[in-house]
């Protein structure tokens, strides 16, 4: 598990380009936990090596027992998966041409959208959603 002290196999620091923008999440951070189980979900998605998201998933625990230890409170994957949807909501919203139509999220055009998109392109073409 990597810290500023020690850091792991998969240092993002050694790695960065002189200037490349960089985003950090620590233990204090009460959404730290949920958002890198999400990027260590995307990862796994996209094909990324078992050991780096198996990192990830060790730095979540590690981040829940430094916050229990500091007294500090977590934001649960709930609240991060509902902001997901709700973000996808308006995505669909602003993916398709304003109208009167087009200025609600109903369940029909909220359908409509997750079928058409594919987390998993490889595993058919999102019929019979």
């Amino acid at each position: 598990m990597a810290t500023k002290a020690n850091p792991g196999e998969f240092d993002c620091y050694a790695k960065a380009a002189p200037d490349e923008p960089m985003f950090v999440l620590l233990a204090r951070d009460k959404h730290a936990p949920a958002l890198v189980w999400l990027w260590s979900v995307l990862r796994e998605v996209d094909g990324e090596k078992a050991e780096v998201v198996s990192e990830a998933r060790t730095c979540i625990a590690a981040m829940l027992d430094w916050m229990a230890a500091h007294d500090r409170k977590a934001v649960g994957l709930g609240q991060c998966g509902l902001a997901v949807v709700l973000e996808l909501c308006r995505a669909a919203n602003f993916g398709i041409e304003a109208s009167p139509a087009s200025l609600r999220t109903d369940a029909e055009a909220l359908r409509a959208f997750f079928c058409e998109t594919r987390v998993y392109p490889e595993h058919g073409d999102g019929e019979g959603c």
